[in-house]
């Protein structure tokens, strides 16, 4: 099993750190505090292959803990502002945000539901208010795999 250095990513996801070392208690860009374990259950984020520093130019910052599963802070704040960005649409009924709202988790990670939940999106979404649609597109697109990418965006 490969061995990882730390991350150090502050709460609005910007990456500080793929190596192991950060002297930075806050963010010099958002001015968030920087993190190097998951808030949940206190494990390390995982930051490049300690053995492999090709992986340092292309490091993907984690959404979600490898350890307990839970989304870490950036990931979290996504999800909260997309939901909280749906309910401010006037076009779409509370069921259609319902299904909007339960399909983004499968959107961020390519698991066996993520086709329906890319086919939920698309077609609830087209109902959506233009503001509406160009929010979640901001919001989602840099955490999005690049299969949700295309399928979604082009």
């Amino acid at each position: 099993m490969a061995n990882y250095y730390t991350g150090f990513i502050c709460n609005n996801g910007h990456v500080r750190s793929s190596y192991g070392e950060c002297s930075e208690t806050f963010c010099p860009e958002c001015g968030s505090e920087v993190l190097h374990q998951c808030p949940s259950c206190n494990t390390l984020i995982r930051g490049i292959k300690n053995d492999d520093f090709s992986s340092f130019y292309k490091y993907k910052r984690p959404n979600y803990c490898f350890k307990c599963s839970k989304p870490l802070p950036w990931t979290e704040k996504i999800l909260e502002n997309s939901v909280e960005l749906l309910s401010l649409d006037t076009q779409l009924d509370s069921e259609t945000k319902a299904l909007i709202k339960n399909a983004l988790p499968d959107l961020l990670v390519e698991t066996p539901t993520t086709n329906v939940a890319i086919a939920k999106y698309q077609t609830y979404m087209s109902g959506a208010s233009k503001i509406v649609k160009d929010g979640m597109r901001n919001l989602l697109v840099d955490v999005l795999s690049e299969t949700v990418k295309k399928s979604l965006f082009g």
